[in-house]
């Protein structure tokens, strides 16, 4: 599935990937707080028809305004993920991106209760972590 911005250009791409068991979601360009709320909406959609608790999220290329999304995260999209079945999220971000920014946005005190949370600056590490969760491990 891919969410489009304002200006017609990709800015979220979001799939179940059958094969190891994670929904994965990567975010391209910039976003406006609108298009950001409709990709993290469209992607609970995957999660609810797949119930896969297991959610990849590159954040590296992403720049948006996360500032004032934090209320809206823990009050409206944070109950909808514990419905829609997400229990681990690993983010790939990198140290000098905007989606470090994006990571702090999130309400992690509120998250860390119900979704376990884990920010990696690469995709293999975060594949393992959600690998070893699959599997009961750490």
């Amino acid at each position: 599935m891919e969410v489009r911005n304002s200006l017609g250009k990709t800015i979220h791409k979001i799939e179940h990937e059958e094969e190891i068991g994670i929904v994965e979601a990567v975010w391209y360009s910039a976003a406006s707080q609108e298009d950001l709320k409709q990709a993290l909406s469209f992607g609970l959609m995957v999660h609810e028809q797949t119930h896969c608790p297991y959610r990849l999220e590159d954040i590296t290329s992403l720049s948006g305004l996360w500032a004032d999304l934090g209320a809206w995260l823990e009050e409206d999209w944070l109950p909808c993920a514990c419905r829609a079945g997400i229990r681990y999220v690993a983010y790939i971000a990198s140290l000098s991106s905007s989606g470090e920014a994006a990571g702090a946005a999130h309400p992690l005190d509120s998250i860390g209760s119900l979704i376990e949370v884990r920010f990696f600056t690469d995709r293999e590490n975060a594949l393992n972590w959600l690998k070893n969760k699959q599997t009961g491990g750490l």
